[in-house]
């Protein structure tokens, strides 16, 4: 080492800063691909723990037995405490949110939902908003509801997924908050951007009742 020094130190000192700069780069490419190696084989690992947690997750959806549902609940919470930072994460919360609401463990499903829509802004995102809404609306807390449902509506198109269900979440409760303006607003948006929909005649009987015109 000390060989290496004198022989850096016997050159010229832009040809010694080079080197050094050089070898730098190289140490700090070294170090960058070491430590993208080990996120990638965590983020491999992430993803086998979290196919095992969905099946887990659906099987106890499908059974409803509460014990089951206790499991999904703790091997969710596990795989989040193991791997908080993956791309899976965001999923698990929204999991975790469905698992609590089926338990009506209602303020775990709404703390579970909101980490699922801070991690995500896509369909994760949008469908733990809807999630967050029928808590609220469970909860006796319509408004909240709406705030919701408003909420993952913005910046949303007919293009977007779960789109035409916000909108209909959206005027459901705004009916139920005797606010037929807006509801019949609401109704007539329906139609007009996704007019094609199934549940487009069960939309214009709304309109009926409301006594408006589709």
């Amino acid at each position: 080492m000390r060989g290496l020094w004198r022989a850096l130190a016997s050159l010229p000192a832009a040809a010694r800063w080079g080197i050094l700069s050089v070898g730098g780069l190289l140490v700090v490419l070294l170090i960058g691909a070491g430590g993208w190696a080990f996120l990638q084989q965590r983020e491999t690992a992430a993803r086998r723990a979290f196919a095992s947690v969905t099946t887990t997750y659906r099987q106890a959806m499908a059974s409803s037995h509460e014990a089951s549902l206790a499991g999904a609940a703790d091997a969710l919470s596990q795989f989040l405490s193991a791997y908080p930072r993956s791309h899976a994460a965001a999923q698990a919360w929204y999991l975790l949110g469905n698992v609590h609401y089926q338990r009506r463990g209602l303020d775990a499903a709404l703390a579970a939902f909101g980490e699922a829509s801070r991690r995500d802004s896509g369909s994760v995102g949008a469908l733990s908003r809807l999630g967050s809404g029928y808590v609220w609306e469970a909860k006796g807390e319509p408004s909240r509801a709406l705030e919701e449902y408003k909420g993952a509506l913005t910046g949303r198109d007919a293009k977007d997924f779960l789109y035409g269900d916000l909108l209909l979440a959206a005027a459901r409760v705004q009916e139920e908050l005797k606010q037929p303006a807006a509801a019949i607003e609401s109704y007539k948006r329906f139609l007009k951007d996704v007019p094609s929909s199934t549940r487009a005649d069960e939309v214009r009987i709304r309109l009926a009742i409301l006594g408006a015109r589709a």
